[in-house]
């Protein structure tokens, strides 16, 4: 974490979110995706009495329509400043795999993932952040991996609405957006953001999922330029679980 912050410095930042990764019921019980968040919180109140820096405590916790009931209850347990809620596995599987995949045209795949999404966000509700929702096309094995709204209105429109209705916000994830394996990366659709605005959707949290110290904050200045382009003015960010605003320059 230190390092983390020390990074967010060099960089000029006004402050960083450590979100660590949680998921429960996982196909393999993988122990890796869990942790403590009292210790977490704890290193980050030590890090806040040295470092002239605003740093937040969160969690990034992984549901599913199996797991969502337990998530809920394990982060009752506990206080954040931000909870972001992402969809990593589902029908038993971790689309990172590749074998989610097999035997299915991108869009009973991709719709597949939507409608996990909705469902598992609708029981889980304690969250702020609906995390990087294109994460279905970072590994996806089609030629254009990119998710448009064009494809999927009817689930995306359910999605915004809920996230609308309940004053949650919506992820940018840069790190979705990056070079893999010399393959083109998904690119964000304008129109998503467009129709999310439309319905009411003011908002949007720019992420870069950094996991290591040269990605903090990576491509920020051009996806906020994005963001901006699809007719939203303002970052969120959240602090003790209430959404703050900041003016995209």
């Amino acid at each position: 974490m230190e390092e983390g912050v020390r990074g967010a410095i060099k960089k000029g930042l006004a402050g960083i979110a450590f979100t660590d990764h949680l998921d429960l019921m996982t196909p393999d019980d993988d122990e890796r995706f869990r942790f403590d968040p009292t210790e977490a919180r704890q290193k980050i109140e030590r890090l806040r009495g040295v470092y002239g820096l605003n740093i937040f405590s969160g969690i990034e916790a992984g549901v599913h329509p199996l797991s969502a009931q337990t998530v809920k209850k394990f982060l009752s347990g506990y206080e954040f400043d931000v909870v972001i809620a992402s969809v990593h596995y589902l029908d038993g599987v971790d689309p990172y795999t590749g074998d989610f995949y097999k035997g299915k045209t991108l869009k009973e795949s991709y719709g597949r993932y939507f409608e996990a999404m909705y469902e598992s966000i609708s029981v889980l509700e304690d969250f702020d952040i609906l995390g990087h929702y294109d994460y279905i096309g970072r590994y996806s094995p089609y030629q254009d991996r990119s998710v448009r709204y064009r494809d999927f209105p009817d689930i995306f429109d359910a999605i915004f609405k809920y996230l609308i209705d309940n004053g949650k916000s919506i992820e940018i994830n840069t790190n979705t957006y990056r070079l893999r394996d010399n393959i083109a990366p998904p690119q964000p659709d304008f129109h998503i953001l467009k129709r999310y605005k439309e319905l009411g959707g003011e908002l949007v949290s720019l992420t870069s999922d950094a996991h290591s110290v040269d990605r903090i904050a990576g491509d920020f200045h051009y996806y906020m330029q994005f963001i901006k382009s699809c007719g939203i003015g303002y970052l969120s960010y959240f602090c003790n679980r209430q959404a703050i605003l900041e003016k995209i320059v």
